[in-house]
């Protein structure tokens, strides 16, 4: 059961970005993020049910808001000016960074197999922004690489509240309460543009947030509780090549030489941290 949790983890954060990249031309990337986690925390608050104190609560929206009102805000833009494989591959590549700021935070100590993997890690971004095929850009990229970069900064700024709270009650929260203030940031500028979509459209959002926002994590934890953190992170470490496979089978997405090394030994360093 703990594996079957750890694949349906990988499929849904696999097919995120090859679901909405045909999306990218009739929904605002703000909308989807803000209604992502919106819809998605409320399914994990439903799950949670436990209360936080006003103090940690406040804490939490605003850790919570360099996720959502920044690191996945950049993964959808990525998505528009991108592949989705592109894009998948990038945002994987956040666990290169969480040790960078773990150190310098005083959360971690140095460890010269981390830093191997992150200079391997590099060297696959490297090969990836120059092997890119048709469809990539250079702002894509590099849209990408601040999206995994904050969300590498949001991991480690969210562990002690996570230790205090539980993961799955630490993620509500912080997606729910962070993803209302996005929405209320997007009122306030007038950018809050609902789009004019069909049901099947409708219906993709909601599988982006319930499933891949919602049900996903849970599945996450799951499978953490059972498996341990290093064999989860297989999904994380796995979705550059699963995301890769997905959009070529359904969106028709380019191989190149480039991309699939770039792609194989970012997903090698991955594995090496």
């Amino acid at each position: 059961m703990s594996y079957l949790f750890l694949l349906i983890t990988l499929l849904a954060w696999s097919s995120f970005e090859v679901l909405t990249k045909p999306l990218m031309g009739v929904v605002d990337p703000f909308f989807l993020t803000f209604f992502r986690a919106t819809v998605g925390g409320l399914f994990l608050l439903m799950l949670a049910r436990k209360r936080v104190k006003f103090k940690d609560l406040l804490a939490l929206t605003v850790v919570g808001s360099l996720n959502v009102i920044v690191s996945l805000t950049l993964l959808q833009l990525t998505v528009k000016h991108s592949n989705a494989s592109t894009a998948a591959t990038l945002v994987a590549t956040n666990p290169l960074f969480v040790g960078i700021f773990a150190i310098a935070m005083g959360k971690e100590k140095y460890s010269f197999k981390k830093t191997v993997s992150l200079i391997i890690g590099l060297l696959g971004l490297l090969i990836l922004s120059y092997g890119k095929m048709a469809g990539d850009s250079a702002l894509g990229i590099v849209l990408g690489m601040l999206s995994s970069i904050t969300f590498a900064l949001y991991t480690v700024l969210m562990r002690d509240l996570t230790i205090k709270h539980g993961s799955l009650t630490a993620n509500a929260y912080s997606m729910f309460f962070s993803g209302l203030l996005y929405g209320m940031i997007l009122i306030f500028t007038g950018k809050m543009n609902f789009p004019s979509i069909d049901f099947s459209k409708w219906l993709v959002l909601l599988y982006a947030s319930v499933v891949v926002t919602g049900l996903a994590y849970v599945t996450y934890f799951k499978a953490m509780e059972k498996l341990g953190p290093a064999r989860a992170s297989f999904a994380v470490y796995l979705k550059p090549a699963v995301a890769s496979f997905f959009a070529f089978v359904f969106l028709h997405e380019p191989f190149g030489i480039a991309k699939i090394v770039g792609t194989g030994i970012i997903v090698c360093a991955l594995f090496l941290r």
